[in-house]
């Protein structure tokens, strides 16, 4: 079962965002929780206690081994020469992190992070309060998002947010544009379909929905569909037949997503999207791709190409944008 591992920590805006997961997602795990929103918690108990949809967040072992090189990083920003960083930003905004005033995010203990907490301490990032210690929320959000992305290289794991611009910044991170050479990058948008009463419809429905028979076997297809498409699109060798499965797999799962809610009134369209680059030329694969897509009855979305130059390992990450769900009725 595929992992996705959401950033930045527990923050999910609200209830609908769960609510998703567990008709789309098969595990989800969080990494930094910085939430100060008091009705997740047994929610999520909840869902650890009647569904598999929640997956263990990491041991301290595993935060013990990817917190040095991120104090090595703030290190680097806080030396008397640092300008600027193209993730964190200049020196200005660094002076504001450490104002004590614009501490305004709640990092409560976890273990494996006392090191990292106390670095932030003595460096005037973060100020102590019970059960945990202070930040400015920015700070603590691209703290999630360093955080997340080792724990997914090291666990095999998919990054997911619903904060586009982390994800701009998460692929800012990984690379640096150029006007020639390098990889072929392009997003992949794809739209699940949703019930337009999901905000109404209560989590004990929705449990209901995901233990049915069936479900765990059509939810299981889909993502197998999804990483298969996902690697051939990276390798720049994804055929039409694969295109084909994914669409298939991704039907056969909203049926069972959707239920009898469809009958009532039309299903609204979530895009999820995924950052795809490739080892070979996007565009002749993409040119084979076209006419199978436009066949499809919501064909896929591929956004322009674009070329960058990748000077780490490159994670596998996406985001969802829940916009129109709340708009609907």
């Amino acid at each position: 079962m595929k992992t996705f591992i959401y950033y930045p920590g527990m923050e999910v805006r609200d209830e609908l965002w769960l609510k998703f997961a567990l008709l789309w997602l098969e595990r989800l795990a969080f990494v930094f929780t910085v939430s100060e929103q008091s009705r997740l918690p047994p929610l999520l108990a909840r869902l650890a206690r009647q569904s598999d949809l929640l997956a263990p967040p990491p041991s301290a072992a595993d935060f013990d081994a990817i917190t040095p090189p991120l104090m090595g990083l703030l290190g680097n920003l806080l030396d008397p020469g640092f300008v600027r960083h193209k993730v964190f930003g200049n020196r200005a905004l660094i002076a504001r992190w450490r104002a004590s005033a614009n501490h305004d995010c709640f990092c409560p203990v976890q273990p494996g992070l006392a090191a990292l907490h106390q670095y932030c301490l003595e460096q005037g990032l973060a100020s102590r309060d019970q059960g945990g210690i202070r930040m400015a929320r920015r700070l603590a959000n691209l703290l999630s998002m360093y955080l997340a992305r080792e724990w997914a290289l090291t666990h095999d794991g998919l990054l997911i947010t619903d904060h586009d611009y982390l994800d701009r910044l998460l692929h800012l991170s990984e690379s640096r544009y150029q006007p020639s050479g390098g990889q072929a990058c392009f997003h992949l948008e794809m739209g699940l379909r949703l019930p337009a009463s999901l905000a109404s419809l209560s989590f004990d429905t929705l449990l209901a929905r995901r233990a049915a028979p069936g479900y765990g076997a059509a939810l299981g297809t889909f993502h197998l569909a999804l990483a298969a498409l996902c690697q051939t699109l990276g390798k720049g060798t994804a055929t039409q037949e694969q295109l084909l499965a994914f669409a298939q797999a991704r039907d056969a799962l909203e049926q069972k997503v959707l239920g009898e809610d469809s009958d009532a009134s039309p299903p609204v369209l979530l895009p999820l999207t995924w950052l795809i680059s490739t080892e070979q030329g996007a565009l002749p694969m993409l040119s084979r791709l076209r006419g199978a897509n436009e066949a499809l009855a919501r064909p896929l979305i591929f956004h322009p190409v674009r070329q960058s130059h990748f000077q780490k390992r490159k994670s596998q990450h996406g985001f969802t944008r829940l916009g129109q769900i709340r708009r609907a009725p």
